[in-house]
This record gives C-alpha cells, structure tokens and sequence, in this order.
C-alpha cells in the first residue's frame, strides 16, 4: 500500500466533477452532536439508485463496525443546490479517522460486490457514476469536540533544512590534522589569513596538530603487534591480516544513473556495444561517437563508465524509449500541488490517447457529432494496451527532477539536489473517468522514499501566474559504474622438468614434466573491484511469502570486504579455434580459496603498492593449479576509488564499440551525481585494525548479551536496540531477546521471524532462542506551565504537545517520546522535561505535577526527579485519547493571553 497521497492546495477537479453531466462524487459531511447523525453532500445531485447497502463506514481503531440504522436522502428541487443524505450510525466512533464510501452492490442479493486485484488484495468497487478520488470521505466523529487548539493546517511539504558543514574526524597524522584546523579556521574566521610559522596562530595550530598526530601515534603503536609491523608488502600484509580473518579490501568502483534521451525508438540495443564517459573536450562528433574517434592519449582526458546489469542479463538487449524522455506527473486536473516527504506513490501522464469505440452503424455520423462537439472532450472506454505509449513495468528504474524554479517557473532556478531514482514495485495502466487521459499508476518501495519534498505546480510570485511541470519523471534509466574491458593474453604456465636422481645403465633416467611457478601479473594496472549486483526480486524469505524487491537505494551500496575483483581467465586450448567448439572454461576470481574445492577453477587478486595485480592459484587442494603450458586470456576491467565520483551532468557522451545506430540522437547524462567509488585501505591502517579485528566481530553466542550485539550488528538498519536474558525453562536455557524497532512500536512478525533464524547459526548448543518485542511502559505525565504576556497560550499548548508528542515532524524532526528517541531502560529525568518544556517559545515557567506510571499511582518520582525503567522496558507515551492506556500528557496552561 501506498504511504501518502498527492496533497494540492487548489483542487479544481471538485468544480470540474460538479460540473460533468453522468459523474459524481462525495464533497464533505457533518456529524451532528449526539455524533449519531452524518450528513453527506453531494457534488451535485444523489444517484437515483442509491441505496443503504451502498454506503459502508470502515475504519476505527477502537470501536469499529459502525452500521447503518436509518437512511434517508434528501434532493433539493434547486438545480443549483447539491442533494445531501442523512444517515443514522447504530454507535458513534472514537478519535481515530473513518472512512465513508459509496460501493457498488449486487441487484438481487443487496452485497458488495468485491475486487481481487493482480496483487491479490481485496477491495470493494466504487458505485458506478462516481469519480475514484470523490469516492470517500475520510472524517471523524470528534470533530466537533471542543479543544483550545487553533484549526491552522500544519505545512506539509516545509522547507528543507541546511546542511550543516562536514568535518573529516578520520585525520591521523600531523599533516591531516593540520591542515584539517586550518580549514576549519578558514570557515569560522575568514579574515584571518596569515600563515607565517612565527604567527602565534599558526603556532597553536601546530602544537594542537603535534598533540594530535602524538595520540594517533600512541593508538597505532598499541594496537600494532611485532611481527605484521615487519612487513612492508602490500601483498605480504594481506597475507598476514587474513590469518586473523580480516580482509583487507581493495576500494571499489563507483557507481551512477545515467538518463538516456533518444529522438527514437531503440529496441535493440547491446550492453556489449557502448559505453559511456565524461565529457572529453570533443565538439565536433557530438554526443554519439565511435571508438575510432576517441583521442589516443594516455592517460585518457575522460573516465569510462559501462553499464552495470546483473550477469545473468548481461546478453539481454536493452530498450530506450523517446516517450521515455520526459514523463509528466499527473495532478488529477488540481494545481499547487506536491509530493510530500517520504512518498512512494505517484500517478503519471501516458502521451498515447484512448480508441474511442466504434459507433453502431458504420456508416452513420457520431450523433454527438456537431458544430460544438469535440471529440478530445469524450473520454475513452475500455483503453486497448496498444494505446498506451509508455513502457512501464515493475523492476525499472526512474528519476524525479525538478526542471523549472518553484517560484520563478525558470530552468536556471530548478534546484539540481532536488533529484531522487526509485525502483517502481508496481505501473498499472488507468484512465481519468473525467477527461478520458490514460496514466500510469506508480509505486515504489519504503527505503527509496522521497527524502524531500516535490513540487509539481505553483504560482509565481511575480504575477501569481500558475507554473506546471515543476518536475519531471526521467526514464530510460541505467545503471553504470565506472571501469574500461580490456582483454590482454598472459604467458604460458610454465613446463618444468624433473629427472630422477639415479638410474642404470639399461634404463634412462625418467623424466617427469609439471607445471611450474606461475604467479602472473596483469598488463595494466589499477583492476576495477566491485560487488555484484543483486536480483531485482530477491528471493522469498521463509518467514514471509511476500517477495521484495531490491530498491535502487541498494543498488548503489557496496561493501567494499565483499567487492571482487572484475577479472575472468578464459583456458584457451586447441580445441576452442574449431568450429561448433564448447565454450572454453572460465576461471572465476574470490576472495580466498579456503572453501575452493581441488577442481574449483578459482584464482585469488592480490594487488601490490604499486596498483599491479598479481594472479595466485590454487595448490590443488584448495582451488586447482592450472595444467602445464595452459594459455590464459585475461578479460578485465581498469579503473577504480574514489575518482569515478563525478559530479552531476558530467557523464555526456555514448561510444559504440559496434554497431552504431544511424538517424537516431542520444544523449545521455546523469542527472545524479556518481557515488561509492572508495580507495584501497591503506595498509597502515590495516596494520592498526587487524589484530583486534576478531574480537570485535562475534562468531558464537555465548553469553545473553552476545545475542543482543549480533542483533545490532546485522540489523542496525531495522532494530534500535536489543537486549537479551538467560532464563531457565525446567529442562534447558531459554534467551530471550527483546528488541525496539525502528520508527515504530508495533510488532513485526516477520522483523521477528527473520531474526530468529539469523540468530540460529550463531546460538550456542543447548539455547533455545525466543525473539520477541520490548515491554512498553504507558507514562502519566501532567505541567503546569505559565505562559508569558502578549503569548497566546492556545499557540504555546500547541507547540507543547508537538516538542512532547511521538511523531516525527513536517521538518524531519522527533518529538520527545518518539520511538526512535527512546530505548531499553532509558528512564525519563525531571529535570530534561522542564529543560525541553522552557525551551519552547513563550513559556515563563514550568512546574511538574505528575510523573508516574500509568495506572500505577506515584512512588517519589518527582521528589527523586527521575522515573526509572527496567532493562527489558520502554517508555511509551502516545497521548492518543483513542487509546490512553498508551500514554497520556495533561497541560495546565496559565498566564498569557
């Protein structure tokens, strides 16, 4: 399901809606004061065939099932007023939101008639005649309440906060440190620009640095143990690390989007054929370029960057689309509107154009034809698929930018951070019911959620003219990372020869040929290192039978332990020349061959200091020795750190290797900049790391609190934090680990499920393992806060409860009790309540009256200013009055006006 809805301050399809003859829709209701009593209008007239089985109330989070008692609809005779119905509720609901909708029922048997859709969900269908977004009503029966809060909506799509300047704390010397505090004095004291060694300033830069570079100094020298301190290879250090299990990685390559604009269609078009590379001061061949034309230079003044697919698609033809170009966002015919943060649904624009239906008598006119028809206004039944243009489907990659400014509607204003790319989970073709455009609707997963607001329409500021296509949906996405194929032969392993040592005079000596040393080297330096890309859809856990796919967030992530060396020996032998020949066998690169059986065709990359690889090969028991004289052609890629992160719109050009297209543009860029790219680790810090390395990472649980860490170490990303307890059943030990989700205090059955089974390969024999959630402990707080002159003190409450309240915030902010801020044990301090309370704008004072548990009365928490917490439990205060076993916050304002 989706997680937001689009939100436009100007919503003309209502009018539009009112004013189209055959449709309607749902405008608002009331809720009487008894809160028995709902009256519903109409956007316009009520349907002759409405019924009472048609109108259904879902919802609720503590009293649900709300049934219809009475129904009565009333039609005004003014065809300028809209009919309304009033309808009478067996119950009235509590303060959560309910929704009322008109669905479509069955003529004999009077029951909802339900859809299944590809997905599997059931849903009920919306009565015919009706507009799917006037369809429901969400409302709430305590609206009505009274309440000292103004009614002011909160903004939803707010301004993004700055950034706040990065300071590199991974400086290790003297020369790192200084110069970190010199740019750091740069930007907090601009004027001050001597750098003369007598100045008293650079004198205290120095000796901070010398005091720095001495601890860093003393941290190296502890952790460094005799014997990996000798060795002075790059190869020789990995060699030693690894006996301790620490791998020393290599960096890894990085990684970009690229968005392809085409004049047309391309349908078949080879990954093996092209790759890309930034811009190479070349203006005469222009975006497209053949191989051939690329200046011959070394080093090249440009990076390759080639495209980057799974290796079971790597023969598989890729398609560019020129409707693909530039996708529009479709606002439902509204304006001022916007993605709001965190979204993952949208609906888009298909330029194609419904078939209207035949008419009856071919050779008969349309008899809606006429002077003052249009055909563009009769929207189209029943689309075929073929006049969709857009080639959407689940897997694809996209990418939302901002093309114009929000307030000056100008190109150069378009903000270049506001650029997100998503992996689309569903595209479901559709049609507005109201003017007959095709859409698409689109959805993609949590972890690729908008992280800023999108604007679609606004207005200028300068003649408050509306502006549309604010932002734009890039297709023909790919895929890329940075690395030039080359493919080079490598010698011959070597024969050796080896006689025995004695023989007679009737018998030779025998002679025996093996394979010698062949440890090889690759011709060019600098082998590209990267992880390999994992499927879209991964496969599905036991725990769950719902399948996820991959989000294109993690497509960008590498671990650079995990990154493997982009290197494939093929085993030439005489054979492979011939016709109809089986391919030759494939030598494949890992990261040791500890777990490489004797015929396993594996060989290990060993880079030296020099950016050099170097081959090593099994000895026959661990990996296979290839045979004597074996010919190997090496197929390879170079490049790789940090200086494939290029910035945006720097990735210009396509060259074709074969097969160029002809009379078809592209022009490819990346409108994204590239990540990931990350230099070898140096071996001084692998000299620092690796003896302590084994400690740190558990193999074995052993205690209780070694599951906990293991917890927090695999699942930093959905888990806050763990803890775990030994208990006795009666026959063995159980451990029990309670955990605290992130973001949430809702069980997860398959978040436990998953972690359970993790847990299994690191218990110890004899533990049963039990995951379960944490103990939320529901709080009872209540202040008396004087509110300062001229304060209004409904402003000041308002602000109270959101600094106090256990949501996140329009601004990316927490409140106090959010989940997030809260964890095992953490007990809640007098004195931080009124520290957070007096920070508010226009308090004066703040006084404490209750701090307690709820329900359990007090115990000398306010005279002790601190209500503890076990180590298994959780504060939790919602303030939900739906549910105040949750938590409840009083305020007391005074004072103020």
């Amino acid at each position: 399901m989706s997680t937001s809805a689009l939100i436009c301050k100007n919503e003309q399809r209502r009018y539009q809606v009112r004013q189209k003859e055959g449709l309607n829709g749902l405008d608002y209701l009331e809720v009487s004061e008894d809160q028995l009593t709902l009256t519903v209008y109409f956007l316009g007239k009520a349907p002759p065939n409405l019924q009472k089985e048609n109108i259904r109330i879902e919802g609720g989070r503590r009293i649900i099932n709300i049934q219809l008692i009475n129904f009565e609809i009333h039609r005004e005779e003014d065809p300028e007023t809209d009919d309304c119905v009033h309808i009478i509720v067996d119950k009235f609901g509590d303060f959560s939101t309910y929704c009322l909708c008109v669905i479509e029922i069955d003529a004999q048997t009077k029951k909802p008639i339900i859809e299944i859709d590809k997905q599997g969900r059931k849903h009920y269908l919306s009565m015919h005649g009706f507009d799917p977004r006037y369809a429901c009503l969400e409302f709430n029966f305590k609206a009505g309440c009274p309440s000292d809060l103004d009614c002011k909506p909160q903004s939803i799509c707010p301004p993004e906060k700055r950034e706040e300047p990065e300071i590199n704390y991974l400086a290790k010397d003297y020369a790192s440190f200084r110069q970190l505090i010199l740019d750091r004095l740069a930007l907090t004291m601009p004027d001050w620009k001597e750098r003369h060694v007598p100045d008293l300033g650079i004198t205290l830069v120095e000796l901070l640095a010398y005091v720095g570079d001495h601890l860093s100094y003393y941290q190296d020298a502890v952790a460094t143990e005799a014997y990996l301190d000798t060795a002075r290879r790059r190869i020789s250090v990995r060699r030693h690390v690894r006996l301790v299990d620490y791998q020393l990685h290599e960096g890894c390559n990085a990684r970009a989007w690229v968005a392809f604009e085409v004049s047309s269609d391309l349908t078949k078009l080879q990954l093996v054929d092209f790759y890309l590379i930034t811009d190479p001061v070349i203006s005469t061949y222009g975006n497209v370029l053949e191989h051939t034309q690329l200046p011959n230079t070394a080093p090249k003044p440009y990076l390759i960057f080639e495209p980057l697919v799974e290796n079971r698609e790597k023969e598989k033809d890729i398609a560019l689309y020129a409707d693909h170009n530039e996708i529009t966002i479709y606002t439902w015919g509204d304006t001022q509107c916007c993605l709001p943060k965190g979204s993952t649904s949208a609906t888009l624009i298909d330029p194609g154009t419904a078939t209207l239906p035949k008419p009856e008598n071919p050779g008969e006119c349309c008899p809606h034809d006429g002077p003052d028809s249009s055909h563009d206004e009769q929207p189209a039944t029943s689309p075929l698929d073929s006049d969709y243009r857009l080639k959407l489907k689940p897997c694809d990659i996209i990418i939302f930018e901002e093309v114009k400014g929000p307030r000056t509607g100008n190109p150069a204003d378009a903000d270049s951070i506001h650029r997100h790319a998503v992996r689309l989970t569903k595209a479901e073709k559709a049609q507005d019911p109201l003017n007959g455009q095709l859409i698409w609707k689109i959805e993609w997963t949590a972890e690729d959620a908008l992280p800023f607001p999108i604007c679609i329409s606004s207005i200028k500021e300068e003649d408050c003219s509306p502006i549309s296509d604010v932002s734009v949906v890039r297709g023909n996405v790919l895929l890329v990372d940075h690395g030039e194929s080359v493919k080079d032969d490598l010698e011959p392993v070597p024969l050796e020869t080896i006689e025995a040592e004695c023989g007679d005079n009737c018998m030779p000596r025998e002679a025996i040929k093996i394979a010698g040393r062949f440890d090889p080297y690759l011709p060019k330096p600098d082998v590209t290192f990267s992880q390999p890309l994992p499927p879209c859809e991964q496969k599905k856990y036991s725990c769950t039978p719902v399948s996820k796919l991959t989000p294109a967030s993690a497509l960008l992530e590498q671990d650079v332990r995990q990154a493997l060396p982009a290197v494939k020996l093929n085993e030439i032998t005489i054979a492979s020349n011939e016709p109809n020949a089986a391919p030759p066998p494939i030598w494949e690169p890992r990261l040791d061959l500890l777990d490489s059986d004797p015929e396993g065709r594996h060989f290990v990359v060993e880079m030296e200091d020099g950016r050099r690889a170097q081959l090593r090969f099994g000895n026959g028991e661990s990996g296979r020795f290839p045979d004597a004289e074996t010919h190997f052609q090496a197929v390879y890629r170079i490049g790789n750190g940090s200086v494939g992160n290029v910035g945006a719109e720097t990735i210009t050009h396509i060259v074709f290797r074969n097969n160029l297209p002809n009379g078809v543009s592209i022009a490819p860029r990346n409108p994204l900049p590239a990540t990931g790219g990350t230099n070898p680790e140096p071996i001084v810090e692998a000299k620092l790391f690796a003896p302590q390395a084994f400690r740190k990472e558990l193999q074995r649980a052993i205690t209780a609190d070694d599951y906990a860490r293991i917890v927090m170490r695999d699942f930093q990303n959905k888990v806050q934090r763990a803890a775990a307890k030994l208990r006795w059943t009666g026959s063995w030990f159980e451990v029990l680990v309670a955990i605290d989700p992130l973001g949430s205090e809702a069980t997860d059955e398959e978040l436990h499920c998953e972690i359970t089974q993790h847990l299994y390969r690191y218990r110890r024999i004899g533990h049963d393992v039990v995951v379960a959630q944490a103990s939320y402990v529901a709080l009872d707080i209540a202040m008396t806060v004087c509110v300062l002159p001229h304060y209004l003190r409904g402003h000041v409450k308002s602000a109270l409860l959101d600094v106090f309240s256990s949501r996140a915030m329009p601004d990316g902010g927490k409140g106090f009790f959010h989940p997030d801020n809260l964890s095992f044990g953490e007990g809640v301090y007098l004195s931080k309540l009124v520290a957070t309370a007096q920070a508010v704008v226009g308090v004066e004072s703040v006084v404490v009256t209750k701090l307690e548990r709820f329900f359990a009365g007090p115990n000398r928490e306010i005279e002790n200013g601190f209500l503890p917490l076990g180590p298994f439990e959780v504060a939790r205060l919602d303030n939900d009055p739906s549910f105040p076993e949750n938590g409840k916050f009083t305020l007391d304002m005074r004072g103020g006006r």
